[in-house]
Order: structure tokens, then C-alpha cells, then sequence
């Protein structure tokens, strides 16, 4: 097939061959010009998550993606024997002697803040504290050396002498059940049920929690509009406390009688979990007795 143009009032043959090799031409630049336009858009998508991520949890040292399910070999938690020695000598029914060996437990190990268990359940565990060092224990054992399921924590914005509104306190979710493994157990009420109060033992005395709440959450970006449940940790006020409480209590899965009263004070366990991007599963649960 040829074809003709007309130029300056007569008619040219058109070179076929340079036709089509100039239309090819321009495709292949158009399409580079397309997939530059893209890696370039990419990029600045990918820029400005990475920006996102870095800000996306103001106080909530969980964000940093520390901690994951973990399929390597998990290093065995250890305590010193003598350690183990002590907290068998603060059992319940040597309830007046618990002072004195914490006392002891805190001069051997400086961070030791106490200790949380749960009858019945895995969570067994001595609970640290290193404002000065906040994310000392994510994988570190009692003594300092490097383990995958590292330690409960105190998060370093709370208080524990004088004690905070509320203390929170970090664990792994490890995939073998150990640390905060079996936190989200509480998501069914007839586990919370079973499993009603969580003792939180520290060199002051014997401290018993009920359960108030518990629920699935996430870390939020800086500026979303969004109650964060890991920013409560002191109240301005006691309004500022009752209208933090209704929230926490808002969020439960389910309702569990109990509630708290200005000056009550709190402790809330926190732990990744994975129903969505930067997930929490969190329980919250009110002291019984002495505020």
C-alpha cells in the first residue's frame, strides 16, 4: 500500500519504512516517559511513608515492629536461682515478707519493678523499668543478655514512685505462648471470667487488678483524630480521668461490671496483634482496695 501527501501543492510519496520506524519512535519514548512518571510518584509515595512510619506512634515503643512472631529458635528465659529463690519466699502466704525480698530483688537487679502473673495462664513474669533506657528489655533477660522475647516492661513516660494513673506495661507475643503469647485469650468474656484479676506484685506490697477492659486497637498517625489509648497515663483532671475511662471502657469487646472512679489506679498490658497494620490487643484492669 502506498501513500501520498500533499506538500507545497504536490503530491510526495510517503517512505513507509521511516514511518513506521519513526512511530515506533515515539512509543517507546512515550512509554519511558510513563514509567519515569510512575518510579518517580513511587518514590515519593514510598518517601513519604517511610516519614509517616517514623511518626506514626508518638510514646508507643511497640511501632518499631520489635515486636513480631518470631520462627527462629528461641533462646530459654532464664532467672538467676537465687532470684527464683526470692520470689518463692514472697509467696501468698508469706505475704509480710514480700517488701523485704523485693527490696533485695531491686538491689541485685536495679530495673526489677515488681512482678506480674495471671492464675492459671503463662504470664508469669518479672517486670522492668529503664526510663533511662526505655526499650532495654525488648530482648534482654534479667541480666542483661541478649534473648529474642526480651522482658514485660514499664513503659518510661509512667511513674512508679509516686505511681502513675495508670502503668503500662509491654510484652512480646510470642508465638510459643510465652511473654504477653496468650494476651488475646481475653478477647472471649468467659476467659476473663476464669481469669478475673492480675496480680502485680512490687517492693511496696501485694497488688491485685481486675479486669475492666479489653480490646483491639492501633497506633494511630500523628494527625489522626483518635483517642490513644497508650497516651493515658496521667489525667489532667478528674474529668479529664472519667471521660479517659468511659473511652477504654467504650472500646472493650465486651462489658465486664467493673469500673473505675477518680483516684482508682490502673494497669494496662500491651501487646502486638495482627488483625491490621501496626494492630495492639490491649487489657485494662483496675486495682482492688488501696488507691
Amino acid at each position: 500500500m502506498e501513500i501520498y501527501v500533499k506538500f507545497d501543492g504536490e503530491l510526495r510519496k510517503v517512505d513507509m519504512k521511516k514511518l513506521i520506524r519513526l512511530i515506533l519512535i515515539l512509543l517507546v519514548l512515550i512509554i519511558g516517559l510513563v514509567v519515569g512518571i510512575i518510579l518517580i510518584i513511587s518514590h515519593v509515595k514510598g518517601k513519604s511513608s517511610g516519614q509517616e512510619a517514623e511518626t506514626v506512634s508518638e510514646g508507643d515503643i511497640l511501632t518499631k515492629d520489635y515486636y513480631s512472631f518470631k520462627d527462629t529458635e528461641l533462646k530459654t528465659y532464664e532467672m538467676p536461682e537465687t532470684a527464683l529463690e526470692r520470689l518463692e519466699e514472697s509467696g501468698p502466704s508469706k505475704e509480710d515478707t514480700l517488701s523485704g525480698v523485693y527490696e533485695k530483688m531491686q538491689r541485685d537487679y536495679p530495673d526489677f519493678a515488681g512482678y506480674l502473673s495471671i492464675e492459671g495462664t503463662k504470664i508469669d513474669y518479672p517486670v522492668m523499668y529503664s526510663p533511662e533506657e526505655p526499650e532495654r528489655y525488648l530482648h534482654k533477660d534479667i541480666n542483661g543478655k541478649d534473648c529474642n522475647e526480651g522482658l514485660p516492661f514499664i513503659d518510661a513516660r509512667c511513674s512508679v514512685k509516686p505511681q502513675s494513673d495508670n502503668i503500662i506495661i509491654f510484652g512480646h507475643n510470642m508465638r510459643d505462648g510465652s511473654m504477653f503469647g496468650t494476651l488475646d485469650a481475653y478477647k472471649d468474656k468467659k476467659y476473663c471470667e476464669e481469669h478475673p484479676v492480675i496480680y502485680f506484685d512490687t517492693p511496696e506490697g501485694r497488688n491485685e487488678y481486675e479486669v475492666m477492659a479489653a480490646f483491639y486497637d492501633r497506633v494511630y498517625y500523628t494527625d489522626e483524630s483518635a483517642f490513644r489509648f497508650y497516651d493515658f497515663i496521667d489525667a489532667e483532671d478528674k474529668e479529664d480521668y472519667d471521660r479517659s475511662v468511659e473511652r477504654l471502657i467504650a472500646k472493650s469487646l465486651y462489658e465486664t461490671g467493673v469500673k473505675a472512679e477518680y483516684g482508682d489506679k490502673l494497669i494496662t498490658l500491651v501487646t502486638c496483634s495482627y488483625q491490621e497494620e501496626n494492630g495492639r490487643f490491649a487489657l485494662v484492669a483496675r486495682k482492688i482496695g488501696n488507691r
